[in-house]
């Protein structure tokens, strides 16, 4: 869902045959080149849209309400909303009431002369139609309903089935689960050709409520809302409209979602001064409705304005009054709802006018504060958009699957890198212990090396002093005396005893050690 302003046009009506017969001077001047008006000496203005008196209605249309349409088409809510308070002109002497140019530029009058045949509602029809029906002919189907609906002391008659109201309550305003504003009891017409919308527009603006007053003797006595409902769907493709374009994507499902969209055409009746139109019984009733409503528009506006034209987090959250009147009921999806919105602002610019007509621009200059939440309306209630969201919802659970196996994955290659750590620290462990093994083992054979050396060595010392004993050279035994015989002999052999005893000793010792080091 994405953000949209409430977008506003000004159009400034050329002064009257009546205004130039009186010497009435302009007091509006548009600035060149951009969209800023300045009223009286020093009131500047700015807005979306300013069309001065010498600009036609195509290009009107063309500039503010083309776009609009657009966007109807592809699937959002659209409202354009009409507003112009009454001036004062003087014939004569007489004051009368007239038109600021808003029933001109819409192009709904009664008896419509060429130039308002080519107002914005007969525009938009127009375009619309001719659109769906070059699409149809590339696989789209679609279907149009219109209703009508007038505003009267704070009443809802349907100008389609006016009767229906007799004895009946008539429409009544709901709010559906989504939080959208639906219409309960109202008819709507089903529109096989371009002429049926004509015929159904020009079938409730016979049946809306006019009168006559001292200012204007068919002066309109409510508010009139003028809706054309439009369901289309794709045969050949599911192409879906994304929020803030056209382009879309081809799931590959045989048909497409049904998207539904409207656009409504508000024709605001002006304020009345009551004084000066001299109204008094049913019509001074009419007249405080009128007022009344247009008051709790006026305070919608300045309290949706204040919400999103400043720092939010600076101050509090104004409440919003939409339930003050079934006015503001009805446009709450228009006014901060979802819906792409333009206010279409129609002033005269007559010096003797120009407190209506500054009220009437700051009326519409607080509106460029609000901010909507659009998206495309698709229908939930169609096969292929349930299908559409079956898809969707399973490639959700199959991506949250593959999420959960990941992250279980992840965990366990964790656990297995701690495992994997433990391991090459033992490994190294008994990779150095093996090599202090190594080094102890080289040691303990380099010492049997030496000991059996020593044993070696000690033998044949053994065996070379055990032979001399009995053998003297150059003498015999038997040649000595016999006392000195026995006397050098005896003290010898007990030297050569011991000096074998002990080297046995050493023998055995080494032969212990080689048997501990074996």
């Amino acid at each position: 869902m994405s953000s949209s302003t409430v977008r506003v046009a000004l159009r400034i009506r050329p002064l009257s045959p009546q205004e130039h017969l009186n010497g009435e001077t302009e007091c509006v001047t548009q600035l060149p080149g951009v969209p800023q008006i300045v009223i009286g000496a020093d009131r500047a203005f700015t807005f979306d849209h300013v069309f001065a008196s010498e600009v036609g209605q195509e290009q009107m249309y063309d500039d503010s309400i083309k776009p609009l349409v657009t966007q109807f088409l592809q699937g959002y809510n659209a409202t354009v909303l009409a507003y112009g308070k009454p001036v004062w002109q003087c014939d004569g002497l007489t004051i009368r009431q007239t038109g600021s140019g808003k029933t001109f530029s819409m192009g709904t009058g009664l008896t419509q002369t060429e130039a308002e045949a080519h107002g914005v509602v007969p525009q938009a029809i127009s375009e619309i139609w001719s659109h769906l029906e070059k699409r149809a002919q590339g696989g789209l189907t679609y279907s149009i309903d219109v209703s009508f609906l007038e505003l009267y002391n704070e009443d809802l008659i349907d100008l389609l089935n006016p009767r229906a109201a007799v004895g009946s309550r008539g429409p009544t305003i709901r709010e559906d689960s989504r939080g959208n504003m639906v219409l309960v009891g109202v008819e709507r017409m089903a529109a096989q050709k371009q002429s049926d919308i004509l015929e159904y527009l020009h079938q409730g603006a016979l049946s809306r409520t006019t009168a006559s007053t001292d200012m204007n003797r068919t002066s309109s006595r409510s508010h009139a809302i003028f809706t054309i409902h439009l369901r289309q769907q794709d045969r050949r493709s599911s192409t879906l409209y994304s929020n803030g374009d056209a382009a879309g994507e081809n799931v590959g499902m045989d048909g497409g979602p049904s998207i539904v969209s409207k656009i409504h055409f508000v024709d605001l009746a002006g304020s009345e001064r009551i004084k000066r139109t001299g109204a008094a019984g049913d019509r001074a009733k009419e007249g405080i409705s009128i007022n009344a409503g247009l008051l709790a528009l006026g305070n919608v506006i300045s309290a949706l304005g204040s919400v999103t034209g400043g720092d939010r987090s600076a101050r509090r959250t104004p409440h919003v009054p939409y339930r003050d009147s079934k006015l503001t009921r009805l446009l709450q999806d228009s006014l901060g709802g979802n819906s792409q919105t333009l206010m279409l602002a129609c002033i005269s610019p007559s010096s003797k006018n120009s407190p209506e007509s500054l009220n009437t621009i700051r009326y519409a200059n607080r509106a460029r504060n609000i901010r909507n939440r659009v998206a495309v309306n698709f229908d939930k209630n169609s096969s292929a958009e349930l299908s559409i969201l079956k898809t969707e919802v399973a490639r959700l659970r199959g991506e949250l699957s593959k999420h959960k196996l990941q992250r279980r994955q992840s965990a366990a290659a964790l656990s297995d890198s701690s495992d994997n750590a433990g391991l090459v620290r033992e490994v190294e462990q008994l990779r150095q212990r093996n090599t202090d093994l190594v080094q102890r083992l080289n040691i303990a054979q380099r010492r049997v090396m030496e000991l059996e050396n020593d044993r070696d060595a000690l033998r044949e010392q053994v065996a070379s002093m055990g032979g001399s004993v009995h053998s003297t050279p150059g003498l015999s035994a038997g040649q000595l005396p016999a006392e000195e015989s026995a006397a050098s002999t005896r003290p010898n052999s007990l030297f050569v005893e011991s000096d074998v005893l002990s080297r046995s000793n050493v023998l055995e010792t080494i032969d212990r050690e080689l048997a501990e080091q074996a």
